[in-house]
């Protein structure tokens, strides 16, 4: 996600670097192959959201979920993802840590917002069915003990690729495993959302707050889906959206809608969007983005670290560069109903 001011303005395509590639629009289908899904995610309300909607998904069963401290204190963030597995009923889910803030960390006020995300009302008297328990191993070991057996994996990312770069450096060999991997990042021919001294703006957080990470993963030959600020930039949250929401009476979309009030400021100034879970609502229904196929590499040091670029020499992939927006409200209403 990014929660920076300038997020929310869908910005005119500048000049391209490397050659641009067809576009490509994925089949429409709300009925898909169940597949078995791992999450990292850095908790914010837009991840555990996200999280919501995947665990009310019949075509998906998530098996583990490691946690990132990027845009939250890695306890807090922990808490929340076991709460949130609690009330939706999960059972035997992993959930593992890891240890890193990134190279630029996170503005530590909106840290410091999404640490309360384990403490919503909805959250109160959740009793599990079974334990989804915080196992021993950091997130980068527990990705390679997954991901070393038969077993293959889809991997939704809405944080930081520190974990999965991690896991791959410690064992290359696990990429094998994983079918494909849905990420929340990039900014490829938009303006970027950071802005913090001595960078020029092009980055988008998620890449920025570990650049050598997000470069490693999308160089790594995985296939990926990027769901880059391109995409979500036309998929603004509004009341209007909340409020329809509000009125569905299950667990799922009271969490939805008490997550997204602590964020209700940026909503009510247009500057809120589905970002993570844009990238959620893409794994389980990928016609809800339209994809070109682009040759991409991310700029690890400098003025523009973090900033996902069109190159010759870029890795092929996925890049999500534009989102129905009616599909992705609808989608959410009838999951979380």
């Amino acid at each position: 996600m990014r929660r920076a001011r300038l997020a929310g303005v869908a910005f005119a395509v500048g000049v391209v670097v490397g050659v641009s590639s067809k576009v490509e629009a994925q089949p429409s289908s709300q009925t898909v192959r169940a597949m078995d899904v791992i999450v990292d995610h850095d908790g914010d309300a837009d991840d555990l959201i996200a999280i919501t909607l995947l665990m009310k998904s019949p075509a998906v069963r998530i098996r583990a979920i490691t946690v990132c401290p990027g845009n939250a204190h890695l306890e807090p963030a922990t808490r929340a993802s076991q709460r949130f597995l609690d009330r939706l009923g999960g059972q035997n889910i992993t959930i593992a840590q890891g240890h890193s803030p990134g190279t630029n960390p996170f503005p530590e006020a909106w840290r410091q917002s999404a640490d309360s995300l384990a403490d919503l009302p909805a959250l109160a008297g959740a009793t599990p069915k079974a334990p989804n328990p915080i196992v021993k191993d950091d997130a980068a070991h527990h990705l390679v003990s997954l991901l070393s057996g038969t077993q293959k994996y889809t991997i939704l990312e809405t944080g930081p690729l520190t974990n999965i770069a991690d896991a791959l450096e410690l064992r290359p060999s696990i990429k094998n495993n994983i079918t494909h991997i849905y990420v929340m990042g990039g900014a490829v021919r938009v303006k970027g959302n950071v802005e913090q001294p001595g960078h020029d703006g092009s980055a988008e957080w998620n890449f920025f707050n570990e650049p050598r990470a997000a470069a490693a993963v999308v160089a790594s030959g995985i296939p990926i889906t990027l769901v880059a600020l391109d995409a979500t930039n036309k998929v603004p949250l509004n009341r209007d959206f909340i409020g329809r929401l509000k009125k569905q009476p299950s667990i799922a979309s009271r969490l939805a809608s008490q997550a997204w009030e602590l964020v209700a400021d940026l909503i009510d100034s247009s500057q809120y969007f589905f970002w993570d879970t844009l990238t959620a609502a893409a794994l389980i229904d990928p016609g809800i983005v339209r994809t070109e196929d682009l040759r991409i590499r991310v700029i690890t040091t400098g003025a523009s670290q973090g900033r996902a670029i069109e190159a010759s020499d870029g890795a092929l992939i996925q890049v999500a560069v534009n989102a129905d927006r009616a599909r992705v409200e609808q989608l959410f209403l009838d999951r979380l109903r």
